[in-house]
């Protein structure tokens, strides 16, 4: 058995946000052989499942990493295999940071983003995720009035920005002056930049599910794009990067596909690495 762990956007997603039928016919393919297919994302549970149902992915065989391995969840058996929680202090450090700067900042709350501030980036990032989203005056408090009904810490803060990414930049160098081995940081688009638990990203993942289900990390199979597909491709058995990937993907992959996300990668690398394999 083999697992392919495969990031979203600009990988499995064509630019159209579909996945192709030909991409379809190889997962449905590994999947009817035996092997697992693991969509690896830093979007939001919410967001990942309504794509897995649209897809007729909730079903065993398929998993979702989402928020970048702060959740795992076994669309088979239809509940997580493991989160991971970060401090709503340290959530309210960073994002009093990031607005100081003008700079949108949310975090989430079961199926909502929440968010002190409401910002066009906060619109914009709910209407592509499909989701609602809540303005509170402190998230601390609000967290703190579900108390009784055990609403857990957040998993992930995001940080998107109006400005240049150097900004960004910037700001990651001067959070890391308190977050640096408390939190995980990582770049998924130019623009965002999220903050998690450190071992909430792509890589852990892949150990994690490896070990968990007791497959060789050499039978481990990871495809992305960006900057926080990175981890998953270091640590996956084989690494891929897509035609279209960032260079800073290229360079540390094993392998680099010749067709991109809108010309059926992923079939490309199933074909390859684990149905010929």
């Amino acid at each position: 058995m083999k697992i392919l762990f495969t990031d979203l956007d600009g990988t499995l997603l064509t630019d159209d946000k579909r996945i192709s039928e030909t991409d379809m016919r190889s997962i449905r393919a590994m999947i009817d052989a035996g092997h697992k297919f693991v969509m690896t994302t830093g979007r939001p549970l919410t967001s990942v499942k309504q794509l897995a149902e649209q897809y007729g992915f909730l079903e065993p065989g398929f998993f979702l990493v989402s928020f970048n391995g702060g959740l795992i969840y076994d669309c088979g058996e239809k509940k997580p295999i493991l989160t991971r929680y970060i401090p709503v202090d340290e959530v309210k450090a960073i994002m009093d940071a990031a607005h100081a700067r003008g700079m949108h900042a949310h975090t989430y709350s079961g199926d909502l983003v929440v968010s002190e501030y409401e910002t066009e980036q906060l619109k914009t990032y709910c209407r592509l995720m499909k989701m609602d989203y809540v303005v509170v005056k402190d998230i601390r408090e609000y967290y703190g009035e579900f108390v009784n009904v055990v609403v857990k810490p957040p998993i992930k803060v995001n940080i998107i920005t109006p400005f240049e990414h150097s900004g960004l930049v910037d700001f990651r160098t001067e959070m890391r002056k308190t977050t640096e081995g408390r939190l995980f940081d990582v770049f998924s688009k130019p623009e965002m930049l999220e903050f998690s638990h450190m071992q909430s990203n792509k890589g852990a993942a892949v150990k994690f599910m490896a070990d968990f289900y007791k497959v060789p990390v050499a039978d481990t199979i990871a495809v992305g794009d960006e900057e926080n597909d990175c981890p998953m491709i270091e640590a996956a058995g084989v690494g891929v990067a897509m035609a279209n990937a960032s260079q800073v993907a290229k360079d540390i992959a094993d392998y680099v596909t010749a067709n991109d996300n809108n010309h059926s990668g992923i079939a490309e690398v199933i074909e390859k690495f684990v149905l010929q394999s």
